[in-house]
């Protein structure tokens, strides 16, 4: 550990709590302890905070009151975790519908903080979640980072969204990231001139660790390779916010030298899951958040799809309870040989908007036919960027921003490939643009299904 890493540790972080009233230390204490507890043990602690939650929802939140009446339901009679499958679910619509009944009584004396989702999906969500729960959720990451061998005030780069573009941001949080040694880089248009500039700053900023959008990263690496670069290694990469797909992990691994970390997270359900260096499947953050699992589409989809439900055990201010996040995954029974714990997401699937209807009605995930065009782009500069959407049943729109090999065979060839995935009734439309644009948080969405 440098020098810095423990002035940072023991009075720069400590004095940042202070200023900020979070208790992040704390957490992470607790978190580094509790990994290791027994899957038996990690559920009774859940018993014990929801327990305290619904009776705190019965008690002092309008919303969830009148809820508990209209089904019977007593807070006495959540004896075991399986219980909570007798609340209804709560969708973002029932959020805005509700906003204010799914406030406390008392929401103040809990310090609440406003925040939004990103929106990258239509409209954002406005919530408000507790200090504690902020400092919960940063303490799970720092967590998770340290799995890879990161310790608080090691230099890494953070390659984002819209809120660490230089307009976007505050005096206070430079600052902040000037003393974490945290080098932010905005994804928006990266183009090549902005990559080389990076490579540039990244290179000579000699960052440990990178974070930051996989898609972000992917252009990052393909540049670096495309041009027999080699600035920097990174000792992990840690990649969040977007789905990773499998050709994005072996190519950003292969270029940076190192292993690529992918972490699952959903703010405002207050859940974060994290690989290990086993790599068997995503940590979840069981002391924070309750997950369970809800089958998309029973009989008729291909394989299986899961909405990820969660419950935020600490937001007291606005309980979340059996909050539909809109993420796919699939959970693993098998706990993971590193020894921790913590259950399991064996993979993630995505987001709802990521299924496609087949044209047997069938249900299945759209990302595998990323697939076709990244074998078209190892082989040559034929496609540089696309986009997959489905507005209506039986036809699929596909955009492309065209390279300078392209030629009417790959055109044949997409077509060919998704009939036979998605089966002959399909019709596919293809369009060709100048660019793809990126969602108001600078993602990249690949694949998106507009079918109700």
């Amino acid at each position: 550990m440098s020098i810095y890493n423990r002035v940072y540790q023991h009075l720069i972080f400590p004095a940042l709590e202070r200023l900020q009233h979070t208790c992040i230390q704390k957490e992470l204490e607790f978190l580094n302890k509790s990994q290791w507890w027994s899957q038996k043990d990690l559920k009774k602690y859940q018993l014990k905070q929801l327990k305290a939650l619904i009776r705190h929802a019965y008690r002092t939140v309008p919303y969830y009151r009148k809820i508990f009446k209209q089904i019977g339901l007593q807070p006495d009679d959540i004896g075991k975790l399986e219980d909570l499958e007798r609340v209804p679910l709560l969708t973002k619509e029932d959020i805005r519908n509700n906003f204010s009944e799914l406030l406390s009584t008392d929401y103040l004396s809990y310090r609440p903080v406003l925040n939004s989702s990103s929106g990258s999906t239509g409209k954002p969500l406005v919530y408000y979640q507790t200090i504690r729960g902020i400092s919960t959720l940063w303490a799970a990451g720092y967590r998770g980072w340290g799995w890879a061998g990161y310790e608080r005030g090691d230099k890494y780069v953070t390659l984002g969204g819209s809120s660490l573009l230089p307009s976007h941001m505050s005096l206070k949080k430079r600052i902040r990231y000037l003393l974490e040694r945290n080098m932010p880089l905005s994804s928006f248009n990266m183009d090549p001139i902005q990559t080389q500039r990076y490579i540039e700053k990244i290179a000579k900023f000699k960052p440990k660790y990178i974070r930051g959008y996989p898609s972000s990263l992917y252009i990052l690496a393909k540049y670096i390779d495309q041009n027999n670069k080699t600035p920097f290694q990174p000792r992990a990469v840690f990649t969040t916010a977007e789905t990773l797909l499998k050709h994005q992990r072996e190519f950003i691994e292969r270029t940076f030298g190192c292993e690529v970390f992918d972490g699952y997270g959903c703010r405002d359900g207050s859940v974060s899951a994290m690989e290990c260096p086993e790599h068997q499947g995503y940590h979840i953050s069981a002391e924070q958040a309750i997950l369970e699992f809800l089958p998309q589409d029973p009989g008729i989809h291909h394989g299986s799809f899961y909405e990820i439900i969660t419950t935020d055990l600490s937001n007291y201010s606005m309980p979340f309870i059996r909050y539909r996040t809109g993420d796919i995954g699939i959970p693993d029974e098998e706990p993971c040989s590193c020894g921790r714990g913590l259950p399991i997401i064996k993979k993630i699937e995505g987001r709802l908007i990521n299924l496609i209807l087949r044209s047997d009605g069938a249900l299945v995930s759209g990302l595998p036919l990323t697939d076709i065009f990244e074998h078209i782009q190892m082989e040559c500069d034929a496609i540089r960027e696309y986009q997959i959407i489905q507005e209506k049943n039986k036809e699929i729109s596909v955009t492309i921003v065209k390279g300078d090999e392209f030629s009417s065979l790959h055109e044949e060839l997409i077509r060919r490939e998704f009939r036979q995935y998605l089966g002959e009734g399909i019709e596919i439309r293809i369009e060709y643009s100048s660019e793809i644009p990126e969602t108001s948080a600078g993602k990249r969405l690949y694949v998106i299904s507009k079918l109700s």
